[in-house]
């Protein structure tokens, strides 16, 4: 009889357990989640193992200096031709994901650069490809890696076809 007791108590004291779990819901308020979500300046920006061990503001130069020798480099080794004479500048929106692979996410093109350099859009998604892995971005504030966009300036420059 004592068993029974015992193991009943249990038994209840377990479902009781499960019951008051329910009851732990907690709604956090959008601002808040938001607020948190927001960078900060503790956090993390991606970068290269060549930047580690620079402060926050040398270690993102140096990502950003990284990366655009990349691409540049991949852009100037191609000859472009176009159908008209270019100087211009585009913008390549790249994304580092939580694993930090970089790819192109889109491009802003305001002289509309694209249409008038035959196969470009290709080469830049090839240019952003072959650069190296990078380490991702971190929240610090939940020690977890995000995947972040970042704008890089692209000046493209080619000569009209003749």
């Amino acid at each position: 009889m004592k068993r029974s007791a015992s193991l009943l108590f249990i038994l209840t004291s377990f479902g009781l357990t499960i019951l008051s779990c329910d009851n732990l819901n907690t709604k956090v308020p959008a601002s808040e989640i938001k607020k948190a979500s927001n960078w900060s300046k503790a956090d993390q920006y991606p970068t290269f193992t060549d930047c580690q061990g620079m402060d926050d503001k040398e270690a993102q130069q140096c990502f950003g200096d990284v990366l655009g020798e990349s691409v540049s480099s991949y852009i100037y080794s191609q000859e472009l031709v176009a159908n008209r004479s270019i100087d211009s500048e585009i913008i390549l929106v790249i994304e580092v994901n939580k694993e930090g692979t970089i790819s192109l996410s889109s491009i802003e093109d305001p002289n509309y650069v694209l249409s008038d350099v035959s196969g470009l859009e290709g080469i830049l998604e090839q240019a952003v490809e072959q650069s190296p892995k990078a380490l991702p971005a971190v929240k610090t504030n939940a020690d977890t890696a995000v995947t972040v966009s970042i704008k890089l300036p692209v000046q493209i420059i080619a000569s009209a076809a003749e």
